[in-house]
C-alpha cells in the first residue's frame, strides 16, 4: 500500500511540476513596448504594452520586422521582442549543438575509465571494453526511469551477474556515483570562490563554494573516523536500513585504503563535470544565452544536483525551476530560453542514449563473461 502511495505521490509531482513549466513558458511570440515609446498606431502609452506577434523577420542589425496578431506591422528593437519556446527552439545555432554533442560525447570514456579504476583496484576483474558497452546502456536506461539513476541500476546488474563478488560490484557502482557527486561539489567551489563576481556568480557562487568546501572537508573527515574506528553505526538505524548504512560506511572505508584510485576517479568526475556544464552552456549559448562561462560552471552543478533526485523523468520541471531561479534574467537569458537550454540538453544525451541502445540490442551486457564464453 505504502508502495503504491509513494508512486502516486511521486506521478502527481511530475504533472505539477511540468504544468508548471507548461505555464511559466511562453509558447506564442510577444511584443513589449516601453512606456513612452510609439506603439503600433504610432500613439505613446504611459504604461508597457504587450502584444502577441505572428511574424517576425530581421532587418538591419538589432531591429525586426513584426506582425501582429491584427495584422499590423512595424519595426521594432530585437530586444522588444521575446520569442515564443518553438521560436527559440527552431532558431537554435548548429554550430554551438554540434560542439554540445561533441563535449557530451567525452564523457562516457571518462565516466568508464573512473567506474574500471574503482573497480580494479578493489580487485574485480573486469576489461575497459566490457566497461564502455555497460556504461553506454546505462545511458540510454536512463531515459526510462525516474531521476538520472536509472542507469545505475543496470550498471549494478550487469557488474554483480557472475561476478562472484555481488556486493562489492554494486557497491562499485555506488562508490562511482559518490566521486561523480564529488565531482560536481569541487566544480561548484572552485568556480564559486575563483570566478569574477558578476552575474550568477556574485549572486550563488560565494556560499555555494563554501558549502562545497565544507561538504569536502566533512567527508575527509568520515573516511578518516572510518579508519580509526571512530564512527559506528547504531544497531537500530541499521536495522532500519536492513544493513545498507553499514555496507556503505564499509565501502567507504575500504576505498580509502586506495587513495590513490579515489583521488584518479574524483579528478576525472571534475573533468566530467566540465564537459557536462560546457555542453549544456553550448546549449545556452546556440539560443542566444548571455551568461560566460564561469557562470554556466557555477549553476549547471546545482541544477544537477536537483536532477539527480529519482522523483521526476530526467529531472523534468525541477531542473527548469531550479535553472529558472539561478539563471533567468533581463538582459542575460529569459524563462523560454532557460526551459529551451535544457531541452536541448537533454537531446544531447538522448542522441548518445540511442548508440547505447544499439549495444542493448545485442544483448550480452554483463561485465563478466559466463562459463560458456570462456569455454568458446
Amino acid at each position: 500500500m505504502k508502495r503504491h502511495l509513494f508512486t502516486a505521490a511521486r506521478l502527481l509531482l511530475v504533472v505539477v511540476g511540468v504544468t508548471a513549466i507548461a505555464f511559466i513558458v511562453d509558447w506564442q511570440s510577444t511584443v513589449r513596448i516601453p512606456p513612452g515609446e510609439a506603439g503600433i498606431d504610432g500613439n505613446v502609452s504611459p504604461t508597457a504594452i504587450e502584444l502577441r506577434v505572428t511574424d517576425i523577420t530581421d532587418e538591419d542589425p538589432g531591429q525586426v520586422r513584426i506582425t501582429t496578431i491584427d495584422g499590423s506591422a512595424m519595426i521594432v528593437p530585437s530586444a522588444w521582442v521575446q520569442p515564443g519556446l518553438l521560436r527559440v527552439l527552431g532558431n537554435a545555432n548548429w554550430f554551438w549543438l554540434a560542439v554540445g554533442i561533441g563535449l557530451s560525447g567525452c564523457i562516457y570514456p571518462l565516466q568508464t575509465t573512473r567506474w574500471w579504476i574503482l573497480m580494479r583496484c578493489r580487485g574485480i576483474p573486469a576489461t575497459w571494453v566490457r566497461t564502455f558497452r555497460l556504461v553506454m546502456v546505462g545511458a540510454f536506461c536512463n531515459f526510462f526511469l525516474p531521476g538520472t539513476e536509472g542507469g545505475d541500476v543496470v550498471k549494478a546488474w550487469g557488474a554483480a551477474k557472475g561476478s562472484g563478488r555481488r556486493l562489492d560490484a554494486v557497491m562499485s557502482v555506488v562508490f562511482d556515483r559518490i566521486t561523480g557527486l564529488a565531482g560536481l561539489v569541487l566544480l561548484a567551489a572552485a568556480a564559486g570562490l575563483f570566478t569574477m563576481e558578476t552575474g550568477i556568480a556574485r549572486d550563488i557562487g560565494r556560499w555555494s563554494g563554501w558549502i562545497a568546501v565544507v561538504t569536502v572537508c566533512t567527508t575527509a573527515f568520515v573516511i578518516l573516523a572510518l579508519d580509526r574506528g571512530w564512527i559506528r553505526i547504531p544497531s537500530s538505524i541499521d536495522r532500519i536500513g536492513r544493513g545498507l548504512p553499514t555496507r556503505i560506511l564499509e565501502t567507504a572505508q575500504a576505498y580509502g585504503s586506495h587513495p590513490g584510485a579515489v583521488i584518479s576517479a574524483t579528478s576525472i568526475s571534475v573533468v566530467v563535470q566540465v564537459l557536462l556544464a560546457s555542453a549544456a552552456g553550448c546549449c545556452g549559448w546556440a539560443i542566444g544565452v548571455g551568461h560566460e562561462l564561469p557562470a554556466i560552471l557555477v549553476a549547471m552543478p546545482i541544477i544537477f544536483i536537483a536532477g539527480a533526485i529519482p522523483i521526476t523523468w530526467q529531472g523534468a520541471g525541477v531542473m527548469e525551476i531550479v535553472a529558472i531561479g539561478l539563471l533567468a534574467g533581463t538582459g542575460v537569458a529569459s524563462v523560454n530560453q532557460i526551459v529551451a537550454m535544457l531541452l536541448l540538453y537533454r537531446c544531447l544525451e538522448l542522441t548518445w542514449g540511442i548508440a547505447g541502445s544499439a549495444l542493448l540490442l545485442r544483448g550480452d551486457i554483463e561485465i563478466h563473461p559466463s562459463p560458456t564464453e570462456d569455454e568458446v
